[in-house]
């Protein structure tokens, strides 16, 4: 009887176990591989936009461009110049009137509160450079009353610096004679500053003052 000698030790499951190992291995590479092919889709994919986006807004520009250049070409360089000097002019003519002086305000101021017991003449106006406005008048009263409400009205007159009575006379007639003399709030001269607006009560208090002058008289 012959013996038989077994060459290998290798069990023979063996082989099966790294069929397994291997097929899993594979199965992981293939895995790898597809997200890598949908990771490099994707930045293509998004490459590609980015350029087709890039270029179109390059188009755009020169499109806007060359609509610009053709504007300014329909613009004729002497209409253009000549509106350029018309709005030197408009400006230069607009600062000359804000910088204008309109003595309408300060005759209304007077006109409004001058009371009916008393009146002036020899009106005299001094600007000088602009800053230092004055203005001077002789005025005539029925009584040293009526001086005294007269300067109670001029000195509640905002646009009225300082203003001062002096030198009293009496007349033949018993009137009394004297010179008044204030500054002016050089705004108030100003074409741009808004006349001075009556308050309801401004006339109601000059009315009650010019009745205080005529009862004490």
């Amino acid at each position: 009887m012959a013996i038989q000698i077994q060459t290998s030790f290798i069990p023979k499951k063996a082989g099966g176990a790294l069929s397994v190992s291997h097929a899993i291995g594979g199965r992981s590479v293939n895995l790898f591989f597809i997200l890598a092919l949908l990771v490099f889709a994707a930045v293509l994919s998004l490459s590609a936009a980015v350029f087709f986006y890039k270029s179109r807004l390059i188009q755009t520009i020169a499109r806007l461009d060359a609509s610009l250049v053709q504007a300014k070409k329909s613009f004729d360089p002497e209409f253009v110049a000549e509106v350029s000097r018309l709005n030197a002019r408009i400006e230069g003519a607009k600062e000359l009137l804000l910088s204008h002086r309109a003595p309408s305000p300060l005759f209304d101021i007077l006109e409004e509160k001058t009371l009916k017991n008393v009146r002036f003449q020899n009106f005299h106006f001094s600007a000088g450079n602009g800053r230092d406005i004055t203005i001077g008048m002789i005025g005539e009263a029925k009584s040293f009353n009526s001086i005294a409400l007269q300067s109670d009205v001029f000195g509640a007159e905002r646009s009225f610096k300082d203003p001062v009575f002096s030198d009293f006379t009496l007349d033949a007639g018993g009137n009394v004679i004297f010179n008044f003399k204030t500054a002016i709030d050089p705004k108030l001269l100003l074409y741009r500053e808004t006349l001075l607006s009556k308050s309801p009560g401004q006339d109601a208090d000059n009315e009650a003052l010019e009745a205080n002058s005529q009862i004490s008289n």
